[in-house]
């Protein structure tokens, strides 16, 4: 339970406005920052006609330059729908802040699993020691335990910042979002 309330607010923290939008043209975004630098001003055809934006690397492919309109509300998603004041708000803005900096910190704890767990794999092929296994296994359980206390963390510091209506409010959103989520997900997988 506690990982899972961890996660989703990890997730909407960080990306639940990426959830929530439709694919993007990116071909044409890509062609709008041809023979431009990081941070030069460009346009491109929205839905709703030209929209102007500016060059940024792709996420996926640094060398890349990608043009972006500017997203308003950023990084809050149906946060919106918690009625928030202004000073709450401003508090989840800042929190979101300092959250940048562990950011990295995760994903370089991350990667430490990844690389952990091929280990345990090229060990088991390879006949290391039970020791052995045994002790990269303890690594990479306590490794998770580091990444479930930052997320942890996370969902403390919203429940400081929302009132009980709010948090009320939160639950709702977040099952209907994770609703959705695996019926997407199992949508893709009959694909």
């Amino acid at each position: 339970m506690k990982s899972i309330l961890g996660l989703t607010l990890t997730a909407l923290l960080i990306s639940t406005p990426a959830l929530a939008k439709k694919p993007m043209n990116i071909e044409e975004r890509q062609t709008a920052c041809k023979d431009k630098s990081a941070g030069d001003s460009c346009t491109f055809q929205g839905k709703k006609g030209e929209k102007s934006g500016t060059c940024k690397e792709g996420r996926r492919d640094k060398s890349k330059l990608i043009c972006l309109g500017e997203r308003k509300g950023k990084g809050f998603g149906f946060l919106k729908e918690l009625n928030l004041s202004k000073e709450q708000f401003s508090k989840l803005k800042e929190h979101k802040q300092s959250e940048k900096v562990k950011r990295e910190e995760r994903k370089a704890l991350k990667e430490k699993i990844k690389n952990l767990r091929e280990d345990i794999k090229k060990g088991f092929i390879g006949n290391i020691s039970d020791d052995k296994m045994m002790s990269m296994h303890k690594e990479v359980s306590s490794t998770r335990a580091k990444l479930e206390e930052m997320r942890f963390s996370k969902m403390i510091a919203m429940k400081n910042i929302l009132n009980e209506e709010q948090r009320k409010k939160f639950i709702e959103l977040e099952d209907k979002r994770r609703e959705k989520f695996k019926k997407k997900k199992k949508h893709h997988k009959k694909d």
